[in-house]
């Protein structure tokens, strides 16, 4: 599957916490010990079946990470 999707940066991780809100969910993903925080539709995330302590990738697009100075 990830051999269709055009996004380059793939990063595997361990999902650590799901929230459901409505109809979005938060999904925070620990790549080496880096927390990566999605927001995807509450959908999505059921029928990915997302739960804590399974593994998932974190696909990023070029034209979707904003990158600041801190």
């Amino acid at each position: 599957m990830l051999d269709t999707i055009s996004g380059r940066n793939k990063l595997l991780g361990t999902v650590e916490g799901v929230r459901h809100d409505g109809l979005l969910a938060e999904v925070k993903l620990n790549i080496g010990g880096q927390m990566v925080t999605a927001i995807i539709t509450s959908q999505s995330c059921k029928d990915l079946g997302l739960k804590p302590g399974m593994q998932a990738y974190a696909l990023i697009k070029a034209t979707e990470v904003m990158i600041i100075r801190p």
